[in-house]
């Protein structure tokens, strides 16, 4: 019953060309990965950014002074409003609400993590993160949703979306990397960069590792621009244009 006042108050304000925002702690800076001037590079030539694993979409801002265009992909409900409202002054942003893999319309387990929901997965955590944490951290998975999973190829085709637009893509899915990039065989032959979360010990339950991601990768011509040091960190990943 809230939750439909809250969004019926916010259509409403929203007619009047008010905004409501709720009040909370600043955001904090990605802990895993540092933006280096190779991904800036590539994000600055690219036409157009696809950002996968949206949460609030903090970097809008960062993206609409690049001047591009984007499409950004959140499984999570409650994320996905709020990534509406942070999108709202965007006009070249625009999100799709989307448990993203290498299935079309079927029904999976979707676990909503503590911390901000900033963990959330299609995979829960291992035994061993649970027990002991995440590289110090107590983690933990809060509630468990059905979500229909459809593939990035599928959605793209009937939105009327041209992967070639969008060609360099942000990853963050939490450990499903590699089954969003097997139902996106056909937008990835656009794709001219990658920048993905990897992780090199095993966070998820079924989540993929940097080994395997890299070889898959690779056997479709995209190649890391370092090999990771940490054991969860972000790596970008270009195409080799033969």
């Amino acid at each position: 019953m809230l939750y439909i006042l809250k969004r019926t108050i916010k259509k409403i304000l929203r007619a009047l060309g008010f905004k409501l925002i709720k009040i909370g702690p600043p955001h904090t800076p990605n802990p895993y990965g540092e933006v280096t001037l190779e991904t800036v590079d590539c994000m600055n030539k690219s036409r157009g950014i696809m950002h996968l694993g949206a949460h609030r979409g903090n970097e809008a801002e960062v993206y609409n002074w690049f001047g591009k265009k984007v499409i950004w992909f959140e499984a999570v409900p409650h994320l996905f409003d709020q990534l509406k409202d942070n999108l709202y002054f965007y006009g070249d942003q625009k999100a799709f609400h989307v448990l993203l893999g290498d299935q079309d319309n079927i029904e999976k387990d979707f676990f909503i993590s503590g911390n901000d929901a900033a963990c959330s997965s299609l995979f829960n955590f291992t035994n061993e993160v649970i027990e002991k944490g995440w590289d110090g951290r107590k983690v933990f998975m809060k509630e468990k949703i059905k979500l229909k999973m459809f593939k990035l190829d599928t959605i793209l085709k009937k939105n009327n979306i041209s992967p070639d637009e969008y060609n360099h893509w942000i990853v963050d899915l939490q450990g499903s990397e590699l089954l969003v990039f097997k139902g996106a065989e056909d937008a990835l032959k656009s794709c001219n960069s990658i920048s993905v979360e990897v992780s090199k010990v095993k966070y998820y339950d079924g989540g993929v590792l940097w080994d395997e991601l890299v070889s898959w990768l690779g056997e479709r011509n995209f190649y890391p621009a370092e090999s990771p040091e940490k054991n969860h960190t972000e790596i970008l990943f270009k195409k080799n244009f033969k």
